[in-house]
Parts: C-alpha cells; sequence; structure tokens
C-alpha cells in the first residue's frame, strides 16, 4: 500500500505541473504585460504577488536553465522542433521544467520503492514505474505530434476544396488563404492564417509557405506547398495546380481510408479471441460442466 501510495502521490505532482504549466500561461502572459509596461515596479508590488511566482518561478528558471545547458545540443534542437510540430503547446524552458520535475518523481517513486520493496519482483515493478514516469513527458509530446497531424491530414481535402473554389471565383491565392484559414477550424485554420500574417508583415510567400512546411511536417501539405511554388516559378495558371492537387489529396484520403479498412480485420482478432471466443466457450461448455459436476 505505501508504495502504491507513492507511485499516485508522484502521479499527482505529475499531473498537476502539467496542468499549470498549461493553464497558467494567460496569467504569466498577464504579469508579463503589466511589467512591461511597467518595468521598475516598486517593492510592494514584487510582494504583492503570491509566494509562488516571487519564489517558486525562478527557482524552477534556475533548474530550467541548468537542464537546457546539460541537454546536448542536438536534443535541444530536436525538441524545439517536436514541441513545432506539436503546436507548440509549452516552450522549450516550459517543456525542460515539466521532465525535470517529472525526473524528480521519477526518483522519489524509486528510492522509495526499493526502500520499501520486500522481494526483488516488487523492486523491478517500482522502477519501471519510475522510468515510464520519466519518460511521461516525452510520450505526451509525442500523441500531441500525432494528433495534430491527424487533425491536419482530416482538414486538408476540404480545405484544398474551398481554396480551388475561392482561386477559380476571382480571389488571389492570399485572398483565398485567408478565407479558408477563417473558415476553418482547428490546427490547419491557424497555419493558414499564420501563413498570410506573414507575408502581410512582408515576408515573401514562398518563405512564409516553407516555413508552413516546417510547422506542419505532413506529407500532402508539403506536395500541396511545393506545387503552388512551382506554379508561380515557371508561370502555370495556379487554378490549374490547385485542381490537380485537390484531387491528389481526395485520392490519398480514399487511398488511407482504405488501408485502414484492410488492416480493421486483424485488430478485430485481437477482440475475437480476447473476449468473444473465450464468452462463446463458456456459454457451450459451462452447462456441460455443472452437469458433470452434479453427478460427482
Amino acid at each position: 500500500m505505501e508504495l502504491l501510495a507513492a507511485a499516485c502521490a508522484a502521479g499527482a505532482v505529475f499531473i498537476g505541473l502539467v496542468t499549470l504549466l498549461t493553464s497558467g500561461q494567460a496569467a504569466v502572459s498577464t504579469r508579463l504585460d503589466r511589467f512591461e509596461r511597467n518595468p521598475h515596479a516598486s517593492r510592494d508590488e514584487m510582494l504583492a504577488e503570491p509566494f509562488a511566482a516571487r519564489v517558486g518561478v525562478p527557482v524552477l528558471e534556475r533548474i530550467r536553465d541548468l537542464a537546457g545547458r546539460l541537454l546536448p545540443s542536438t536534443w535541444a534542437t530536436g525538441l524545439e522542433r517536436r514541441l513545432l510540430l506539436a503546436g507548440e503547446p509549452l516552450s522549450l524552458q516550459g517543456f525542460l521544467t515539466m521532465w525535470v520535475m517529472a525526473g524528480g518523481a521519477a526518483v522519489f517513486v524509486a528510492i522509495i520503492g526499493i526502500a520499501n520493496a520486500n522481494s526483488a519482483t516488487q523492486v523491478g515493478v517500482m522502477l519501471a514505474m519510475a522510468v515510464l514516469l520519466a519518460l511521461a513527458p516525452l510520450y505526451w509530446l509525442r500523441l500531441r505530434v500525432g494528433a495534430r497531424k491527424r487533425a491536419l491530414l482530416k482538414a486538408l481535402p476540404d480545405a484544398v476544396d474551398l481554396i480551388v473554389t475561392t482561386v477559380e471565383a476571382g480571389l488571389g491565392l492570399d485572398a483565398a488563404l485567408s478565407e479558408v484559414g477563417h473558415e476553418t477550424d482547428g490546427p490547419l485554420g491557424e497555419e493558414l492564417r499564420l501563413t498570410v500574417r506573414e507575408t502581410t508583415l512582408g515576408r515573401s510567400r514562398r518563405d512564409a509557405l516553407m516555413r508552413l512546411n516546417e510547422r506542419t511536417d505532413v506529407s500532402e501539405l508539403k506536395t500541396f506547398v511545393q506545387s503552388i511554388i512551382q506554379a508561380e516559378q515557371t508561370g502555370i495558371p495556379v487554378g490549374q495546380v490547385l485542381r490537380t492537387q485537390a484531387a491528389q489529396v481526395r485520392l490519398k484520403k480514399r487511398q488511407r481510408a482504405e488501408a485502414e479498412a484492410q488492416r480493421a480485420p486483424v485488430k478485430m482478432v485481437v477482440v475475437l479471441a480476447l473476449l468473444v471466443l473465450p464468452a462463446m466457450l463458456l456459454m457451450v461448455v459451462g452447462p456441460a460442466a455443472i452437469r458433470m459436476t452434479d453427478q460427482f
């Protein structure tokens, strides 16, 4: 029971930290805005802040900076890339803070487990739980990346059709992207709006579209963007290229659906073997087994 309580406590600390880091961004932005308006905050204003903001946040920043310096540059670049693909739910420093806290909770679970374990099996179980707890932030980030890519793929065919329709109706490409971005929900709409905003602020359309590829890393979207860039460079009518790409996106969506349908029977075998067949066997053999036990 002590081991289970320790594991539950460590998990609760990790979940609470994730909640604070994800839900407290608005409050942090508000405080930053206030200090930007008044960079020379008085001592009374600083003391009016909560204890966690005055003491806890600087300590976490020191730990975060230390972890960032100890982390190899290639790992830091890879984490930044994965956070970008996940839609930047956290900054790199925030993710490192979460990872450090998860590692501390894992060490706590390992120490408590080894101290109170009565057998090698219990030690192995607690060490495995500690490793899983330490790797939980990476797994969470991987889930976010996968979910965002699936959302992009799901919304891409309809968005491409809307772009084709608006361009053929007479709008320019930037206006079409802006219109579709405002009409499309989810990460794809956000990325289209960001792309249009970058072009409005002075970035070239080619660079803005290339940055869109970097932020999404979806093969169908990459092909679509590359076709638009090549059409502008070679002088091919953009409407014709968009129509061709829309057909290709629809075809790939149909191919993915067919592949999922082919994998469905394999997935159903596991359900049949673990759930359906034992129940049917119990229904067939159960009455006979009961009669045989009554006879003896």
